[in-house]
């Protein structure tokens, strides 16, 4: 039987990355704030998510893979795989967490949880959630902190704080320790002037 991601599938079970950034650099330090080029947009479980010259440069079996190592690379590999492993369907879930999760006891403790849940189905049109864009608040060459945006149905806007981290040539989302009391999610009313948008269309 098909399962519809709803807002607390995608949000309170997926979207579970919060975690510490390093800032750093030279002295004019990244441009944190220039937009993704060449983007084009995709679906994947009934979410729109982008796909640019910076990433992802692969996708295989729903796992996305191939992001720049600059801050356009990590925002895009921090809600790429945020929204990813929300909805991956059964028969692929377990690829996106091998290839775009940090590997540890909180991707083990993910796996567990993810396993009492099933989805088949993509989410039901008109609710899933749909990407507004990110904002970089910490970065190095090695980790960077993104703040992911997201508005759903019913007009209500979320942002999950992230963390991804340079793995084997890549850009991977690090989920935060299982007894870590931080919020990965928070409500908002308005977004940040300031943000990278990558809206999806509607």
């Amino acid at each position: 039987m098909n399962s519809t991601v709803t807002r607390p599938v995608a949000v309170g079970i997926a979207l579970l990355a919060a975690a510490v950034g390093c800032g750093g650099g030279d002295d004019a330090g990244p441009d944190l704030s220039a937009a993704p080029t060449g983007v084009r947009w995709q679906g994947y479980q009934g979410i729109a998510l982008p796909h640019t010259d910076q990433g992802p440069a692969t996708v295989t079996d729903g796992a996305a893979t191939g992001f720049e190592q600059s801050p356009r690379g990590a925002g895009l590999a921090a809600l790429t795989h945020t929204l990813r492993l929300g909805v991956a369907p059964d028969a692929q879930w377990a690829t996106v967490v091998n290839r775009e999760l940090m590997p540890g006891p909180a991707r083990d403790e993910w796996a567990i949880n993810r396993v009492r849940l099933s989805i088949t189905g993509p989410a039901t049109p008109g609710y899933a959630p749909r990407l507004l864009g990110y904002k970089i608040t910490e970065y190095r060459a090695e980790q960077s902190r993104v703040e992911v945006y997201t508005e759903y149905a019913d007009r209500s806007r979320a942002v999950s704080h992230t963390t991804v981290r340079w793995y084997e040539q890549d850009w991977r989302l690090q989920l935060p320790d299982p007894l870590a009391q931080d919020r990965p999610v928070d409500a908002i009313d308005e977004l940040p002037p300031d943000i990278v948008r990558v809206e999806a269309p509607q």
